[in-house]
C-alpha cells in the first residue's frame, strides 16, 4: 500500500435539497511519483462528487480534496443514515486502493398534494367521490381525512380516515357525499363542500367538492304523465270506437256458426231416431199378425230404444242434445332423459261425444319438461312446463273427443334427481248423445 488517507469529518448531515461536504487528505507514501484518482461508493454515489477527481503526488507529499454531497428533494432518497466510502486508487499500485468511510445523514421532511375526483358529482342520493393525496417527500406520514360543509346540509362517509402516506406513493380515499334531505320536483341544487387533509404540526391541505342534487322525480315526469293519460285516453277511445263492435261481431258469428252445427248434429238425431222408430213399429206389427216366424225378431237393442226415448212423431224424448261438463286429468310422471311420455287418459261415456271448449294447464309445483294434449294419439297442444303455473286456452270452435279417440294427457319429466312432475289438466265443455244406429234386423 503506497496511500495514506484520513477524513476530516466522518459524521455529515444534510436536507434534501441542500449540501455538505468534508476533506479528504491523500499522502504518497511511496518512493516513486504517483497519480492518485478519487471517487465516492456506496449509496450515496448517484449524489456525491470529489473535487478534485485525480492529483499527482511526489514521494513524501500530501494534498486534500473535497467530498460533497447534494441529496435531492425527492421521495428516490430516503431519510436516514446512508454509508458511503471514498475510494483512492493509485496509477502505480491498483491492487493497493484505500477506501475511507463515513455517514452522511438525510434528513426527513414531507411534501403532500390532494386532488378530488371528480369535483362535481350529481346524483338523487349519494354522490360518489376519490381525494388523490400524493406524498412527495423521503418518509411516512400519517393524515387525517376531514370533510365538511358550510350549510349542514350534506352527511358524509370516508374510507379510511386516516391514512398511512408512504413516500413517493398516491393513496385513495373514497368518499361518499350525501343530502340530508331529499326533494320532489324542482331545478337542481348545488352544495359545495370541503375535504382537508390534516397532519401534527402543518398547515391542512383542502380540496373543494360541489354535489348537484337532483329532485327525486325527473322534470320530465309531469308531461311524461300527461302524455301517458293522453295515450290511454285515446286507446280507450280506439277500443270502444273501432275495436270492441269488430270484437263484438267476431263472438257473435263465431257463436252463430257454433250454434248452427249443433243444431244440424240435433237434426241429425232426430232424423235416425224417426227411423228407427218406424222400423221398431213394423217388426212389432209383424210379431202382432203371426209372422214372427218369417221374419227375424227386432234386436234387444232397437225395441228398448223405441218404447224408452222415441214418441210416436219419432222425436227423441229423453235425449239431451247437449249436456255441459267439466273434469280435470291429473298426471305423476317420474324423470326421464329419453322420449318416454307418461299417459293418463278420459274417455266419455258411452255413446257420448265430448266437446270441449276450455282448457287450463296447471304446474303448481314449478315442474320442468313437456305436456302434451292430445286426441287419442293426435297432438293437440305441447308446451313446456318451465312457461307456466296456471294456462288457460278458450276455444270458439270445440275440440271434439269420443270414446275410439279419447281425452289423453302426455308428460316427459325432465326435474332434476328423482322428483316427480304433478301436473294437472282442467277440461270444461258439453256431453252431446251419439244417435243408435240401426239394427241389421230392423232394416230387413
Amino acid at each position: 500500500m503506497s496511500v495514506a488517507v484520513g477524513l476530516a469529518e466522518t459524521d455529515l448531515t444534510v436536507a434534501p435539497g441542500d449540501e455538505v461536504g468534508c476533506t479528504v487528505r491523500v499522502r504518497n507514501t511511496a518512493s516513486v511519483v504517483d497519480q492518485f484518482t478519487l471517487d465516492v461508493v456506496g449509496d450515496a454515489e448517484p449524489w456525491a462528487r470529489v473535487e478534485p477527481a485525480t492529483m499527482n503526488l511526489l514521494p513524501g507529499t500530501e494534498q486534500e480534496a473535497r467530498v460533497t454531497f447534494t441529496p435531492p428533494r425527492s421521495s428516490s432518497v430516503p431519510a436516514g443514515d446512508v454509508v458511503f466510502g471514498v475510494r483512492i486508487r493509485g496509477q502505480e499500485d491498483p491492487a493497493g486502493s484505500v477506501v475511507e468511510e463515513g455517514t452522511v445523514t438525510v434528513l426527513p421532511f414531507v411534501e403532500l398534494a390532494t386532488e378530488l375526483v371528480p369535483r362535481t358529482s350529481r346524483a338523487r342520493r349519494t354522490g360518489r367521490h376519490q381525494l388523490v393525496v400524493d406524498n412527495t417527500g423521503n418518509t411516512e406520514s400519517t393524515v387525517e381525512i376531514m370533510p365538511a360543509d358550510p350549510d349542514r346540509l350534506l352527511r358524509f362517509r370516508v374510507r379510511p380516515t386516516a391514512p398511512v402516506l408512504r413516500p413517493g406513493t398516491a393513496t385513495f380515499v373514497k368518499l361518499r357525499v350525501r343530502p340530508k334531505r331529499r326533494f320532489l320536483l324542482g331545478p337542481d341544487r348545488n352544495l359545495p363542500f370541503q375535504v382537508a387533509v390534516t397532519r401534527p404540526g402543518a398547515e391542512p391541505l383542502t380540496s373543494d367538492g360541489t354535489l348537484v342534487q337532483r329532485a327525486v322525480l325527473p322534470a320530465a315526469s309531469p308531461r311524461v304523465a300527461l302524455v301517458v293519460v293522453a295515450v290511454a285516453v285515446a286507446l280507450v277511445a280506439l277500443w270502444f270506437a273501432v275495436l270492441k263492435p269488430t270484437v263484438q261481431s267476431t263472438a257473435k258469428q263465431a257463436a252463430e256458426v257454433q250454434t248452427k252445427q249443433l243444431s244440424q248434429e240435433v237434426a241429425e238425431v232426430k232424423t235416425q231416431a224417426s227411423e228407427a222408430a218406424q222400423t221398431a213399429e213394423k217388426v212389432e206389427k209383424a210379431v202382432a199378425d203371426g209372422a214372427a216366424a218369417a221374419k227375424p225378431k227386432p234386436s234387444a237393442s232397437a225395441k228398448p230404444a223405441a218404447t224408452k226415448d222415441t214418441s210416436p212423431d219419432g222425436t227423441l224424448q229423453n235425449a239431451d242434445p247437449k249436456t255441459a261438463t267439466d273434469f280435470r286429468v291429473a298426471i305423476k310422471a317420474s324423470p326421464t332423459t329419453s322420449d318416454q311420455f307418461t299417459l293418463s287418459e278420459y274417455k266419455p261415456a258411452d255413446k257420448k261425444v265430448l266437446w270441449v271448449t276450455d282448457i287450463v294447464l296447471q304446474n303448481p309445483y314449478g315442474d320442468a319438461g313437456v305436456l302434451q294434449v292430445r286426441r287419442g294419439d293426435a297432438v293437440l297442444l305441447e308446451t313446456g312446463l318451465n312457461n307456466f303455473r296456471d294456462l288457460d286456452y278458450h276455444f270458439v270452435q270445440p275440440l271434439r273427443f269420443s270414446t275410439e279417440q279419447p281425452v289423453t294427457i302426455a308428460v316427459k319429466c325432465a326435474n332434476p334427481g328423482t322428483t316427480a312432475c304433478s301436473p294437472a289438466v282442467y277440461f270444461a265443455g258439453q256431453l252431446v248423445p251419439v244417435p243408435p244406429s240401426p239394427s241389421p234386423s230392423a232394416s230387413r
